[in-house]
């Protein structure tokens, strides 16, 4: 039995306003207002010993900005907090750390500087960025506070009327047992590797950091400064106290993945490249925050992804991370 044409026609004209309306939802738009939130002091420091060179601690202070604010590293220097008191303290001495700007640093703290901030030299110059450091004088001297392995470091920063504190330690050097280069495609691009060894003892935590030694098209060293490639940092909870080969691929700087040789392709090495790996140990707390923030980092603010809160060993209401690392050092060299 069919349908009339009166109910066919009401069926039609229904199904036809439907359409409409769910077309008209699609096309809505939504403005979400996201609130400001009240500005937080973030501290990021670093203390650090390779067993070899007195190597001084570095912190900056910075403020939190809004979450569609930019986040080029000019505003970044905009975003600097100045004329704090910072003191770091290790065996019952405390060593007052001094605000040097890169309008007056010393050209001996300045590579140092760069590597700790992950940006060139040259980027670095053209900004008065400022860094908490030991003071110029004792610099100069010869006499003044570095990493030591083994010991734990105590930082007190305050600011603005508030105190902040934290506490790091710079574990035992653990280096590798070997390094290499390996293809991983074709026949020019690969991954480094290494083997080495974890005591056994839980709770050892590990950073790997490498750079390119080796000259693009314009002559120019392929990377300024030391790179952390994604999950750069990892704990000893399932390779305790084993031996074993593991491989990393090559770093980029926050946010650059865009090759400016295409020779070259992103996240891959080289045969060519002469290749310097800094292998650290780190606290645990060091690298609970690591692990977090990389994650972040690495999902470029995605509207998909799980939010997180980074973890921070700041006391006092404070963001950021004061850590310390037992660097070693090794290099793969490249074969043309």
């Amino acid at each position: 039995m069919g349908m009339s044409n009166e109910r066919l026609n009401i069926t039609r004209t229904f199904i036809g306003l439907l359409m409409v309306v769910i077309s008209s939802g699609c096309e809505k738009e939504i403005t979400v207002e996201v609130p400001d939130s009240e500005a937080r002091l973030v501290i990021e420091g670093r203390i650090e010993s390779d067993g070899v060179n007195n190597i001084p601690p570095i912190v900056t202070l910075t403020k939190t900005t809004g979450y569609f604010s930019s986040t080029s590293f000019s505003e970044l220097a905009n975003l600097q907090v100045h004329n704090a008191e910072i003191s770091v303290t290790v065996d019952n001495a405390t060593y007052p750390l001094e605000e040097l700007c890169t309008a007056n640093i010393d050209p001996i703290l300045l590579p140092l500087v760069a590597d700790f901030l992950g940006v060139p030299e040259e980027e670095l110059a053209a900004y008065n960025y400022c860094v908490y450091t030991v003071p110029l004088a004792d610099i100069v001297s010869g006499n003044f506070l570095s990493g030591e392995v083994g010991k734990t470091y105590h930082l007190t920063v305050v600011s603005e009327g508030a105190t902040y504190t934290a506490k790091t330690k710079i574990p035992s050097l653990n280096r590798l047992n070997s390094l290499w280069y390996e293809e991983a495609q074709a026949d020019t691009f690969g991954y480094a590797w290494a083997n080495m060894s974890d005591p056994d003892t839980v709770g050892n935590a590990y950073r790997w950091f490498a750079k390119r030694l080796s000259r693009n098209a314009a002559g120019e060293q392929k990377d300024a400064t030391f790179l952390a490639p994604a999950g750069s940092a990892f704990e000893d909870k399932f390779i305790n106290g084993i031996t074993f080969d593991f491989a990393y691929d090559r770093g980029h700087r926050p946010g650059e993945h865009a090759e400016d040789d295409p020779a070259e392709l992103p996240h891959f090495f080289k045969k060519s490249d002469t290749i310097v790996v800094k292998f650290c140990t780190i606290d645990i707390s060091v690298y609970r925050f690591l692990r977090i923030y990389e994650i972040e980092v690495n999902s470029a603010g995605s509207p998909f992804a799980s939010p997180s809160t980074i973890p921070t060993n700041i006391e006092g209401g404070g963001l950021g991370l004061w850590a310390g690392y037992g660097a070693t050092y090794d290099t793969i060299f490249g074969v043309d």
